[in-house]
């Protein structure tokens, strides 16, 4: 069951270096039919280098997407990096991160520049990685109601927090496989929010993918669930065409 991996990595690392050929590898060996990347290099700050990169790097590139990296702390930078990128076919949405600014997840910088990415209709990749930024996020999606928000990583050891955080704000959907491989989290969070909430990420380089497919494979979900899980959600909510990946991204308006 090929998948939408909506949380990926293009750059170098400490310890690894996940470039367009890595990356392509990836996609090919965990049989994916896209995979949606953020630039390393712009998460550490380098914000217009950084995404620009990016861009170069996938454009043409029939099953790899982006996201916009942007920072509370340069709020008319990060409106420059949206204006520049957002709008474009192959371009999925907003990144948000803490590694990105270093600030907690909202604050009004961050309210400022969601609230003029409002006209682009794409949602918002926001890494949660403990029950502070998943107050956050709470917060921001509370405050925006008319934006998506994927929780990404699904809060780690407080998944469960998140879980009951995404019931209580109906525009936020999860992505729970790269914030750890906590046995039965799938099954919990889908008995909680049901499937059709649930994103799929490898959470690739940090992550091997055979990890979180594995994850998923071992979930008592349906058949028809995990299909959903894997790539239909995604596809819906980033306005794919049937067939995955390879069909290209609906403009944001």
């Amino acid at each position: 069951m090929p998948g939408i991996d909506v949380s990926a990595e293009l750059g170098e690392g400490a310890w690894i270096r996940a470039d367009l050929e890595g990356v392509k590898r990836a996609l090919q060996r965990a049989r994916l039919l896209g995979m949606a990347v953020s630039s390393r290099r712009a998460l550490a700050g380098e914000l217009v280098e950084g995404n620009q990169e990016l861009r170069q790097a996938i454009e043409g590139q029939q099953n790899l997407y982006g996201w916009v990296v942007v920072s509370p702390a340069d709020v008319e930078g990060s409106n420059r990096e949206l204006h520049r990128h957002a709008g474009a076919a192959n371009m999925l949405g907003l990144r948000l991160d803490t590694r990105a600014a270093a600030q907690p997840l909202a604050s009004d910088a961050t309210l400022e520049i969601l609230n003029g990415y409002r006209r682009f209709t794409k949602p918002v990749l926001a890494t949660v990685r403990n029950e502070t930024d998943l107050r956050g996020l709470e917060e921001l999606a509370r405050q925006v109601p008319t934006l998506k928000f994927i929780a990404a990583g699904a809060g780690g050891d407080a998944w469960q927090a998140c879980g009951a955080m995404a019931k209580r704000v109906v525009n936020v959907l999860v992505e729970p496989f790269s914030g750890g491989y906590h046995r039965g989290k799938v099954d919990a969070l889908a008995a909680v929010l049901g499937a059709h909430r649930i994103l799929f990420a490898t959470g690739y380089p940090n992550q091997n993918p055979g990890a979180a497919l594995g994850l998923l494979a071992e979930s008592q979900l349906t058949d028809g669930e995990k299909q959903g899980v894997l790539n239909r959600n995604a596809a819906r909510l980033f306005g794919l065409a049937s067939g995955g990946g390879s069909a290209g991204v609906a403009a944001g308006g």
